[in-house]
């Protein structure tokens, strides 16, 4: 059968809005071997600012073949938010002007694309009044690249940083592996990189080891286990309560396998090319208290909304009540990032609830340290976590309620052992994820240096094995990131 030359052609040149690219499709890997290839050709033949502008025309390709003609907007922010930026610094009696407009416009095109449906939603439901408006398409990773222009101008305004040249802060926006849905990068710690990117065999091996990581994670764990959630979410009162309740747990690890898969990947494309992008989960379902959960998930993001949101409010600065009223109003602000939605608001809401009451009970008190209060913590952390996870991955609120109602009022664990005989391959996979998600971050960062330090042959059969296994195992369709929706 002769190829269709036209179809690869479009498939690897052209935005296909039903088939983006994104890191589980052969079309990326395709790209990503090309540039892999020549960028560490350019660095080895002392042509660093090549290599640089290379990784920023490939950052930007990507992105159109993400978004299609909204790389446009992209690009427009991007350069009004640097000239925004050098007239803060170049022009010190005017920099305040400069400072709110730097902050102001993208958050603009942020609450326009975002958030404009769903409160002409709400108008129309408090008044009566409804406004014709066309669908707006919500562009693919607009939240993190906002969130990374806000602290760029926030810590050159600081004097954290120093505003550098156009095409490493259009680098620092745009770098493809974390473009579309993170880790949120801090311009102090990225820029510095870009002074002498090396290429070295150790990170080579351990970015491979965390591609391969992200991948299995993704593409065999969080992609099987969407197939029954997405089952049970689309209509729980067809189902009974005991597979509601399988679904919740069963949503809390595809969420995390989907999510830190993504990290692992982009991290690991990232040290390929000799940059750190920081650690983005630390085994978040081990954590004892709800604090600790919010240092181990997400660990970027998290720590963007304390740095650019709590401590500006004022932290734990001001008093009690302001403690508790800044922890809400970070989490609430945060749930919203997620998603214009009264579930999204619940979610992050209750979050803060859930900060505020730990803080108030346990203010100055040690972590827990017997293993009885360490089992008590981590049980009601992981079980409050996962079950605001319901609001996360619900369609409506609603559909949450409905959830919810058909677990506490119609649970039978008689249907235990039915359950597991019909769907015995779902059990594993839950149980496997668990246990995997149970071993300690210092065993399996030292299968990571294992593997960076181990012969070729033993790295070349073990990308082989994986890869045949994610072949034999994947679905029929790539699922997107869940992030993605951010």
């Amino acid at each position: 059968m002769p190829l269709d030359w036209k179809a690869i052609g479009q498939a690897l040149f052209l935005y296909q809005p039903q088939a983006p690219m994104i890191f589980p499709t052969l079309t990326f890997w395709v790209w990503a071997i090309i540039v892999l290839g020549l960028y560490g050709l350019m660095l080895q033949t002392n042509r660093r600012q090549w290599g640089l502008l290379w990784l920023l025309a490939f950052s930007i390709f990507f992105y159109y073949k993400s978004v299609g003609s909204f790389v446009g907007l992209f690009l427009g922010t991007l350069g009004l938010e640097y000239l925004l930026v050098r007239w803060m610094v170049g022009y010190p009696q005017t920099r305040r002007v400069a400072f709110i407009l730097s902050i102001l416009i993208p958050l603009g095109f942020l609450a326009y694309f975002k958030y404009t449906a769903f409160l002409l939603e709400n108008w129309k439901l408090l008044t009566g009044i409804s406004i014709d408006f066309s669908d707006i398409f919500l562009p693919a990773g607009i939240s993190f690249y906002t969130f990374q222009m806000i602290s760029y101008a926030v810590d050159v305004r600081r004097g954290q940083i120093e505003p550098g040249s156009f095409w490493d802060y259009a680098l620092y926006i745009a770098y493809f592996p974390q473009l579309v849905a993170g880790p949120i990068v801090r311009a102090g710690h990225f820029l510095l990189q870009l002074e002498a990117p090396r290429i070295d065999p150790e990170w080579m091996g351990s970015g491979l080891w965390l591609i391969l990581q992200g991948l299995v994670k993704k593409v065999i764990l969080a992609d099987y286990l969407a197939q029954y959630n997405d089952l049970i979410f689309t209509n729980p009162n067809a189902y009974s309560g005991f597979e509601n309740l399988i679904a919740i747990y069963s949503y809390a690890l595809q969420i995390f396998y989907d999510f830190s898969g993504y990290s692992d990947v982009a991290i690991g494309l990232g040290r390929m090319m000799g940059f750190d992008l920081g650690v983005n989960f630390a085994k978040p379902y081990l954590a004892t208290t709800i604090t600790e959960f919010w240092r181990r998930w997400h660990i970027s993001l998290s720590g963007w909304l304390r740095d650019y949101l709590y401590i500006p409010l004022g932290g734990n600065r001001r008093g009690t009540f302001r403690t508790y009223l800044n922890l809400f109003l970070t989490m609430l602000l945060g749930g919203l990032w997620h998603g214009a939605s009264w579930k999204f608001v619940a979610w992050g809401g209750l979050h803060g609830v859930s900060l505020a009451i730990h803080r108030a009970l346990f203010r100055g008190s040690p972590p827990p340290s017997s293993m009885g209060r360490r089992l008590i913590g981590w049980f009601l952390t992981f079980h409050v976590v996962i079950a605001l996870w319901v609001f996360f991955r619900a369609s409506d609120f609603q559909v949450a309620v409905d959830v919810f109602q058909r677990v506490i009022f119609n649970t039978n664990f008689n249907h235990v052992i039915p359950f597991i005989e019909r769907r015995a391959l779902l059990v594993g996979f839950l149980i496997g994820g668990y246990l995997l998600h149970a071993v300690p971050m210092q065993r399996v960062s030292q299968l990571e240096v294992a593997f960076a330090k181990s012969p070729l042959i033993v790295k070349a059969i073990v990308f082989i094995s994986v890869i045949q296994l994610i072949l034999e195992m994947r679905q029929t369709h790539v699922q997107p990131f869940i992030y993605f929706q951010f």
